[in-house]
């Protein structure tokens, strides 16, 4: 498969998708020499999915209707929702679905107001770069939020994953934020105090986050996070990006003016002041949240409704 081109346009030839540019295709599509295991990885499992008698899918009707009846021309696609949590978590079963140690956040978060927390988590596999890392930590700083920031081990793409932090951040955070190595995501976003989520718009942290109905800040980087990011903020309108903001301001001249422009970022989007007063977006969620639950416990998909469809006929 060929490169694409570096300049952008507007696909409206994929079936099921209305409109996509460009530069919200996965990434391994756009420069597949450059990610060669992953392209590779995924050909062999879309070559093999064409094999199945049926395809399940974590999604939901509600999301996305005309990819899941576009499918349904080919095989039987099933979207059986988010099937890694469960909204009401049980109080007496303790169960890690880590590898790595999960640190306990509920008594600093019980400490603080509702919605005047920032989740910030890149997920549990991108990498980012020390100058990145410095730069939100200042910027999460300088904004006042409160914060909870995931930085997993080995998080940097490069040089010394054991200083990572710029030194003495986490004595200037104490009492606004908890730095953590990792923790339960779903206890956190489950949490009325958590009024924001900063990601890299992965798909299941995505899927997630609507189902607790917490508005999104997105900085996607690559594989389908770009894609993700365009259902969130242009589709399903319950985010706003951070992501061109973050490339602007960490390509100027001067740290202190590129955190500071971070920091007006973080508080306003928090504030949802780029959302109107929240009201809009939480509606939207709430609506999702309630569909996702009612389909996941069992409602007709798009195949069972065009089955019957063609059997009627």
């Amino acid at each position: 498969m060929s490169k694409l081109t570096e300049k952008t346009e507007e696909v409206n030839y994929v079936p099921g998708v209305k409109s996509i540019n460009t530069k919200d295709v996965v990434s391994f599509f756009k420069d597949p020499e450059s990610q060669k295991f992953v392209y590779k990885t995924l050909s062999l499992s879309f070559d093999r999915v064409k094999k199945a008698d049926f395809v399940l899918l974590t999604t939901v009707e509600h999301l996305e209707p005309d990819v899941l009846s576009a499918l349904n021309r080919y095989q039987p696609n099933y979207a059986i929702g988010p099937i890694n949590f469960s909204k009401n978590l049980p109080t007496n079963v303790v169960c890690s679905k880590s590898l790595w140690y999960e640190s306990d956040c509920a008594s600093w978060l019980e400490s603080k107001s509702p919605g005047s927390v920032l989740y910030v988590s890149f997920e549990s596999f991108v990498h980012s770069s020390k100058k990145i890392i410095e730069e939100v930590a200042y910027g999460l700083l300088l904004s006042g939020v409160n914060f909870i920031w995931v930085i997993r081990e080995r998080i940097l793409n490069s040089g010394d994953n054991a200083n990572v932090l710029p030194l003495g951040i986490e004595n200037e955070v104490k009492g606004q934020g908890l730095i953590v190595h990792w923790c339960d995501q779903i206890k956190v976003l489950s949490s009325p105090v958590v009024g924001g989520f900063l990601t890299h718009c992965g798909w299941n942290s995505t899927v997630e986050i609507i189902w607790y109905g917490v508005p999104m800040i997105c900085y996607p980087i690559s594989y389908d996070q770009p894609t993700n990011r365009k259902l969130v903020v242009d589709d399903w309108k319950i985010g706003i990006v951070m992501g061109f903001r973050v490339v602007n301001f960490m390509n100027g001249k001067h740290g202190e003016a590129r955190s500071e422009k971070w920091s007006r970022d973080v508080e306003g989007n928090l504030d949802k002041s780029e959302m109107g007063d929240g009201s809009a977006v939480s509606r939207v969620m709430s609506e999702n949240e309630k569909t996702i639950e009612i389909e996941t416990r069992g409602a007709p998909t798009t195949f069972d409704q065009e089955k019957n469809d063609s059997s009627e006929a």
